[in-house]
């Protein structure tokens, strides 16, 4: 009896816990629920919430970057603007070169259209049967700051001798100054000590070409009523006995402080090969100005 009496309390205890062991677990259940609840509200939270620092950073570095940035396009676009110019040079330089020819042959041409027979006779110079020509190969400028003269590589062995006029296919050169068995020295027409009877525009107005050791003589001793123009024509006079009349020299380039200088038809940094006229030693009568050369 004593030990039923022990036991009766201890069942009594049990069943009335029962009821809170079953109001626990409810409790719990609905604390996982809202937990969970409150996880995923506190999840869309933070998602909006590290969007909204993110679009906070991008609006802060957005300046920075840009103002960084700033130096690196500076040089991107300095480096295109400079390759352009270097390219709009080199165009440039090109269209010049081409300007200056098309100006030469626009001379050529304005000067056949009006005056096509004596322009042939000046322009196509026939020396005769008595002249001869001989080619040769420009070896070296030997020239200084006083002289221009290109040495040639012909000489007596054949039939060489000074003053004998000297040109290339574009225009006259200068004159053999002297010559050795197997070379000569040529002085140019720009060497100062160069002077050359020629005759200048349509008028055909005399003048002397002097040299002024630069690449665009004077043109001397001009009548003081002539009128000449840029793009005059000028060809040698024939006077002198040297150079026969009618060999192409240059045009008139203008007037620089007074002095009106040549533009010679010779690129003086681009002579290879030359000829050299040979008329025997007889010369050309030289033609008064405004008559034409027949011979």
């Amino acid at each position: 009896m004593a030990r039923d009496s022990g036991l009766a309390p201890i069942d009594e205890l049990v069943e009335s816990s029962q009821p809170i062991k079953t109001a626990f677990k409810r409790l719990t259940y609905v604390f996982l629920v809202g937990s969970a609840v409150a996880l995923i509200f506190i999840g869309k939270i933070e998602t909006v919430l590290v969007d909204k620092i993110r679009a906070n950073s991008s609006d802060i570095s957005a300046p920075i970057i840009e103002v960084l940035s700033a130096p690196v396009l500076l040089a991107r676009n300095a480096a295109n603007h400079i390759v352009d110019l270097a390219n709009l040079i080199e165009e440039n330089e090109r269209l010049k070169e081409e300007n200056t020819r098309l100006l030469q042959w626009q001379v050529f041409a304005r000067k056949l259209e009006a005056e096509n027979q004596e322009l042939k006779s000046l322009l196509r110079f026939d020396p005769g049967p008595d002249a001869k020509f001989i080619s040769a190969r420009a070896i070296a400028e030997i020239g200084s700051t006083f002289a221009r003269v290109l040495l040639i590589n012909v000489g007596e062995d054949k039939g060489m001798r000074s003053d004998l006029a000297v040109m290339t296919g574009d225009g006259v050169v200068g004159r053999v100054i002297s010559a050795g068995e197997r070379s000569s020295r040529v002085l140019l027409l720009t060497d100062i000590n160069s002077h050359v009877p020629v005759l200048v525009g349509e008028k055909a107005t005399r003048a002397i070409l002097e040299g002024n050791n630069t690449e665009n003589p004077s043109i001397k001793f001009v009548d003081s009523d002539a009128n000449l123009s840029p793009g005059d024509l000028i060809i040698t006079s024939g006077h002198g006995g040297i150079y026969p009349q009618g060999l192409p020299i240059g045009v008139v380039a203008g007037e620089i402080e007074g002095q009106i200088l040549a533009q010679t038809f010779v690129d003086w940094r681009k002579i290879t090969f030359v000829r050299v006229i040979d008329l025997g030693g007889k010369g050309l009568p030289a033609t008064p100005a405004g008559k034409k050369n027949n011979g």
